[in-house]
């Protein structure tokens, strides 16, 4: 078999929704000898301005993974994302500050560089990282940084209480915001915990259930069909934000 005859191990998929009239999603998925990197942002401020920040974040960090040339340790890859992330967020502040056009651009991000053992992941925000492993379904590895999950974790509401707060899209991290980008989420999980990895943004998971999502996501399908139908089910489901997956599964 040769290589163009290989099943593809990944994919990515974004979508503009049901309302929106631009898309501020991006999402990115690439492998080299070196590892797999998977991108998804979800871009804010209106005007374009969104889309333009979360395509500085996916752009930094898709050239920076395609000049490398070096195999990735978990601690190599751990650097080599938050090195990139904050170079982004140097760019987008800068922009923000620069005048009315920008004023108030971010975006989140969550990333997943894949080397031999592990899945390197990092979020800012509120997009997410979900595995995926056949005998417990669907894991979220990653935590919003919003003001409802700090609600939470304090102990002030409960979690069936959070999915109706009027303050449940309240971002209190994002890319661009601050001259220095802080509060990184890092973790590291083993490719043996878990069958496939996902990132999506909030028009997925707002809008399609967490057993709809394992549902889809655990079929036997290529994974250019899984992120279609992860992205088909949102619309289905009326979702009005724009949509972004990215997919990677194990031989």
């Amino acid at each position: 078999m040769n290589e163009s005859e290989k099943k593809r191990r990944f994919a990515c998929l974004s979508d503009i929704g049901t309302k929106r009239k631009n898309n501020e999603d991006s999402a990115y998925c690439a492998s080299s000898p070196y590892g797999t990197l998977l991108v998804v942002a979800d871009g804010m401020g209106g005007h374009r301005k969104g889309e333009i920040a979360s395509k500085i974040v996916t752009d930094e960090l898709s050239y920076a993974f395609s000049k490398n040339r070096r195999s990735f340790s978990a601690e190599r890859a751990k650097k080599f994302l938050i090195r990139v992330l904050k170079r982004a967020n140097k760019r987008i502040y800068s922009l923000s500050v620069s005048g009315d056009d920008y004023k108030e651009m971010g975006t989140t991000v969550v990333a997943a560089l894949i080397t031999a053992e592990k899945a390197v992941v990092v979020n800012v925000g509120d997009s997410r990282c979900y595995v995926y492993q056949k005998e417990q379904g669907l894991t979220e590895v990653t935590t919003d940084q919003t003001y409802v999950e700090l609600l939470f974790e304090t102990g002030k509401i409960t979690k069936k209480e959070m999915e109706n707060h009027p303050q449940r899209n309240l971002l209190l991290n994002a890319i661009g915001i601050n001259a220095t980008l802080v509060e990184i989420q890092e973790l590291e999980v083993d490719l043996s915990a878990f069958d496939k990895i996902l990132l999506c943004s909030d028009g997925l998971y707002n809008a399609v259930s967490k057993g709809e999502i394992s549902q889809i996501v655990g079929e036997e399908k290529d994974v250019s069909e899984i992120a279609r139908d992860l992205i088909e089910k949102a619309l289905a489901n009326k979702g009005t934000d724009n949509i972004a997956v990215s997919l990677w599964e194990k031989e």
